[in-house]
């Protein structure tokens, strides 16, 4: 799976055109990020099956959602195979590999919730709080705050992590054992029974419904993230998005008190640009560490409240 790091043609190449007082970034500046931020990167996308959002010709141009390998690509980029699926699937184990994916002008990374040698057992589940229109980011992170203390109630720990784009991510790390082995069927469960109760109890607030029109003025809890196929914006990954904005992890002090720094906690509170010029380091602990198992959350979250969909 590794190989010789790979020339970057096109270096000059635009790939964010300047936008939301944020300058021009090149394929070169693309090559420079996963060159910077290639260890955090790893930890949160490496070894597992991955997604991509590739623009070869930059944000003005055609964008290609991308699982499956491609004829003649790197042999830094390395292969799986998934459970059921008759395609070989991506997966980035080095810093090498990083590399070829921005000579593929790959912008963003989407990782699933399993490790590539075991991918239909999650060691990682993925809360989605994703506003609807007229819903402030202040009642994201409220949401947020929420949603950890539920969790935390049922004996597990949640990391918090802005998309670059609209919402809020809470990670939940998972252990697993031959005795406590619970595959993506009892997880998508566990999550989707989780957010049915919040919803449940503020109606108003928050809505699992599909459908759109159910999610002005409400936030949209998408349990969705959590099944074999699925996959969730990995940490430190850039967006395809005007201005280069990076999905982040945070602390949850960041999340209580609505501040990044010296500015108000936004979605997209790094651009590419400012993580460039100074290095920004993850609040995360070693996932592994923190993760606790599923099972006995799943049965105490289904005797409290006498059962739950199937």
């Amino acid at each position: 799976m590794c190989g010789a790091e790979p020339m970057l043609t096109h270096p000059d190449r635009i790939l964010w055109p300047a936008s939301h007082g944020q300058p021009a970034l090149t394929k070169a500046d693309l090559a420079a990020w996963y060159d910077r931020y290639a260890r955090p990167l790893l930890e949160h996308a490496g070894g597992r099956p991955l997604a991509l959002v590739r623009a070869p010709e930059g944000l003005e141009g055609e964008r290609f959602f991308q699982r499956h390998p491609m004829r003649g690509q790197s042999r830094a980029i390395g292969t799986l195979r998934m459970p059921g699926q008759t395609r070989p699937y991506l997966r980035v184990d080095t810093p090498e590999g990083l590399q070829a994916l921005a000579q593929l002008s790959v912008l963003e990374l989407h990782p699933a919730g399993a490790r590539a040698e075991a991918p239909e057992w999650p060691d990682r589940l993925v809360l989605d709080l994703d506003p609807g229109e007229g819903v402030p980011f202040a009642l994201v992170a409220s949401a947020g705050l929420e949603l950890r203390d539920r969790l935390a109630q049922l004996g597990l720990p949640s990391f918090p992590r802005i998309t670059g784009g609209k919402g809020l991510h809470l990670v939940v790390p998972l252990a697993r054992s031959r005795e406590d082995a619970m595959g993506w069927p009892e997880a998508k469960r566990f999550v989707h029974l989780l957010c049915t109760l919040m919803e449940r109890d503020s109606p108003d607030r928050y809505t699992t419904a599909l459908a759109k029109k159910a999610r002005p003025g409400r936030i949209f809890l998408d349990y969705l993230r959590n099944d074999l196929l699925a996959t969730a914006i990995a940490g430190f990954s850039p967006r395809a998005r005007p201005g280069a904005p990076v999905a982040l992890p945070i602390g949850w002090r960041h999340v209580e008190t609505g501040r990044w720094g010296r500015r108000a906690l936004r979605p997209d509170a790094l651009h590419l640009t400012e993580g460039l010029q100074r290095r920004v380091a993850s609040p995360w602990p070693d996932l592994d560490v923190s993760a606790a198992p599923l099972r006995p959350a799943l049965a105490r979250l289904l005797r409290e409240q006498g059962g739950g969909p199937d």
